[in-house]
């Protein structure tokens, strides 16, 4: 009975009534607001870039989108990431992230309702800095997504229970650096992805349902990386 009684509890919280509600989303934004920036060397960046960290509602779950990037791409191809890329002279970092999201996915900026900016990261050559964008793809239909055939071979979601299960946590260390590894999705989560994905649900969900354990199990690179690279 009591498990019954936590799992209720759970899909209550989890709920897009809930999590999607005006009061849900003022108190993500101000809690994105008060991240810190993470660098993860101190190389100087020398270029800047912008991700949309896409919230939708799939099934009457919320969920995270992701992109696999193409097998044909000559960097990071084969790997999970939000839909974005490199800023344009005088783009925002917004302009960035809905243009970036309309070419990938095919999803117009008139779309999606942009929540908050989030705090800076260093990509994996560090050479570029990213700034995350939260937004809801609103009315979402997988099917109606236009993945772009050079730059996405798939198009997947994530719901948040999965995210919540800590079966589905792991982490790969980086100059004694905890790299979150997320598990349980059609495609595993890491690098500087999983970073931003730890960063936002955080931010974005109750303490007492997201409890991450990432030290629970260690992966080396040979388990993380693509099969085609």
């Amino acid at each position: 009975m009591k498990s019954i009684s936590v799992l209720y509890k759970l899909n209550m919280s989890l709920s897009p009534k809930v999590l999607l509600s005006s009061v849900s989303r003022q108190k993500c934004i101000a809690n994105l607001i008060e991240l810190p920036t993470i660098f993860l060397t101190k190389k100087v960046a020398k270029k800047h870039a912008a991700v949309l960290v896409p919230l939708c509602e799939e099934n009457g779950e919320v969920c995270l989108l992701y992109t696999l990037r193409s097998s044909n791409l000559s960097s990071h191809s084969g790997q999970v990431s939000f839909p974005g890329g490199k800023m344009d002279k005088d783009e925002t970092e917004i302009d960035t992230a809905l243009r970036e999201t309309e070419e990938e996915i095919g999803v117009p900026s008139e779309d999606i309702e942009i929540w908050s900016k989030m705090c800076q990261v260093d990509g994996r050559s560090s050479k570029i800095i990213i700034t995350p964008v939260v937004g809801l793809i609103r009315d979402f239909d997988m099917n109606k997504l236009e993945p772009s055939e050079d730059e996405v071979a798939e198009i997947f979601t994530v719901p948040m229970k999965v995210f919540c299960n800590k079966n589905n946590h792991g982490c790969y260390m980086y100059n004694n650096f905890i790299i979150p590894v997320y598990t349980g999705g059609k495609h595993t989560i890491w690098g500087i992805t999983g970073i931003i994905t730890h960063l936002f649900l955080q931010s974005f969900l109750p303490e007492d349902v997201y409890k991450p354990n990432f030290t629970r199990q260690e992966y080396k690179l040979s388990e993380l990386m693509p099969a085609k690279l």
